[in-house]
């Protein structure tokens, strides 16, 4: 069986009905600018994926063309 750790109440003196009575935590700035970096590259990322789709989509549709007038001109 585990043991629960006591809390001190210092500890606790923001918290009211469960909930934190303080304000958030400011976020550091260096870790806004990574998350946003991060965003572009997945965006460009998705962006390249997307195209290179398109264009193997196309050159499928080409060859099934391409197939189906070798068959009609048999």
């Amino acid at each position: 069986m585990t043991e629960f750790e006591t809390v001190d109440y210092d500890e606790l003196d923001a918290v009211v009905g469960g909930r934190i009575t303080h304000g958030p935590v400011q976020i550091d700035p260096a870790l806004l600018q990574g998350i946003g970096e991060l965003a572009k590259a997945v965006e460009a990322a998705g962006q390249g994926i997307a195209q290179s789709s398109q264009a193997n989509q196309q050159g499928m549709m080409q060859m099934f063309q391409q197939m189906a007038q070798a068959k009609g001109g048999r």
